[in-house]
């Protein structure tokens, strides 16, 4: 199923989405408010709707009107999903259903940007040479991972500060969290481009070999400045998929790059309290604490139980808090000691706030205001039920596997990214790059069985000894 028209698929130019996906993590507002999310999130929303959808929207026409866009069976996937978050907003007809709450602004049609952006990477992979087309993505993010780590190697230097730092509401600014803001966003985002920057660099010649060598020691700097277990575990498992597919990339320059990326963080690290208490400090927390997860996953497996098909529409999280008992909320949040705990009023869309009595008599507020579940499987079945979740999680899988062999380290950076999602929320802030990552996974491996199944190879002579001799089939090249 593909238009035909007279314009050559290979008119589809990148360059514009590219752009426009590498710029976002970058886009902020560098101005004195009272909420981060002035800083952070709204211009990243206006960027994202105002130029990563206009040039996705371009791209997914172009393909289809020069007939590189096919209806494969990674792109019925994709419409499913984008059907099934339709279907969950029809049965939850409202405005937040929509337009998620408004510190994150995921709802369902930001869901189906991400699909969009998807089919983007699908078209424009079915119509270039899978090798160029992963090449020109590594090219790219070899620039916006550059420009993306700088910040934080540069808060890590205390050349720079907390952007927007004095701000009190919206998602908190931390120490290195660069321009996402947060510094295990800033390690999600570096810890997906790694793998693709290292696996790109055997192809790299002359002066574009010593660039990314840059590039890739600044990646690795930022990602171990990041100072979040999360995303070291995904970077680090990222590699080792990498690894396992394409032993290319093990080389001395490679391995230097990481090697010398990493030594410099640590004898630049300049560890504030709350960056120290993460990984054993005065608080008691250690590097294998759930961080206060632990609330938030037992309300999202309570509340997928109750609504597995439908789900219950963002804020999800707050909603199932709103009917679960004050005393199981408080448990599981590890306060310590509390003589009394008085429940505020909660509304459905807001967090649940209490008022706590300590021993020594002194009262204190509480409130649980995080509204993202902090694993993302279990946030999409949450809030859009389990058909939306699995559909995710199949094409995720999906992409990673059929691009192993013609573009592993891609394939590794979406694993990256698969394992970050496990103790992260998916957000805007970068998340639209993941999915053109996946769009152009799920074409570069059809497209390589495709292509692979037409090859018929050409028999060749037999030798004296009837033993056929070697180049009588043609060998598939990867890529990254």
């Amino acid at each position: 199923m593909s238009r035909r028209s007279g314009r050559s698929p290979l008119l589809t130019s990148p360059s514009l989405l590219l752009f426009a996906l590498f710029a976002l993590p970058l886009v902020i507002n560098p101005t004195v408010a009272p909420s981060f999310d002035v800083i952070y999130l709204q211009p990243k929303l206006w960027w994202v709707y105002g130029v990563v959808l206009p040039a996705a929207l371009l791209m997914v026409w172009q393909a289809w009107g020069a007939g590189a866009l096919r209806w494969t069976a990674p792109a019925w996937g994709l419409l499913a999903l984008a059907v099934w978050l339709l279907c969950s907003a029809a049965i939850q007809p409202a405005v937040l259903t929509w337009l998620g709450a408004s510190d994150r602004a995921d709802g369902v049609l930001m869901h189906l940007l991400y699909v969009l952006v998807a089919f983007a990477g699908l078209g424009w992979m079915q119509a270039t040479p899978a090798g160029g087309a992963t090449l020109t993505l590594a090219r790219a993010a070899l620039v916006g991972g550059a420009a993306l780590a700088l910040p934080n190697v540069l808060q890590q230097l205390t050349l720079l500060g907390v952007i927007g730092e004095g701000a009190f509401q919206g998602v908190v600014a931390t120490a290195f969290g660069g321009t996402l803001g947060h510094r295990g966003y800033m390690g999600g985002v570096l810890a997906l481009l790694l793998p693709l920057l290292v696996g790109v660099q055997p192809h790299l010649r002359g002066q574009e070999r010593a660039w990314g060598w840059v590039a890739l020691l600044l990646v690795a700097w930022g990602l171990a400045g990041s100072w979040s277990r999360g995303p070291w575990l995904a970077g680090g498992v990222g590699l080792l998929w990498l690894l396992l597919w394409n032993r290319r990339w093990l080389t001395w320059p490679t391995g230097t790059a990481l090697v010398l990326g990493i030594l410099l963080c640590v004898g630049a690290a300049q560890l504030p309290r709350s960056v120290a208490r993460s990984f054993g400090g005065t608080s008691g927390q250690n590097i294998t604490d759930s961080s206060g997860r632990g609330v938030l996953w037992h309300s999202a497996l309570i509340g997928i139980a109750q609504k597995p098909l439908t789900g219950w529409g963002p804020p999800a999280l707050w909603r199932v808090m709103a009917t679960r008992p004050a005393d199981a909320l408080l448990a599981e949040s590890h306060l310590g000691d509390v003589r009394s705990a008085r429940r505020l009023p909660q509304v459905s869309e807001g967090p649940p706030r209490f008022i706590l009595g300590r021993p020594d008599g002194k009262r204190e507020s509480f409130e649980i205001g995080v509204n993202k579940v902090h694993n993302e499987y279990m946030d999409y079945a949450l809030t859009y039920g389990l058909p939306v979740a699995l559909a995710f999680i199949g094409l995720l899988s999906w992409a990673i596997w059929l691009s192993r062999l013609i573009a592993p380290g891609l394939s590794a950076a979406l694993v990256a990214y698969s394992i970050y999602l496990f103790t992260w929320p998916e957000v805007i802030r970068f998340a639209p790059i993941a999915w053109f990552f996946m769009g152009v996974a799920l074409a570069a491996g059809a497209s390589t069985r495709r292509a692979a199944a037409k090859v018929q190879p050409c028999p060749s002579p037999p030798s004296k000894n009837g033993i056929p001799s070697p180049g009588s089939s043609q060998e598939a090249t990867s890529l990254s």
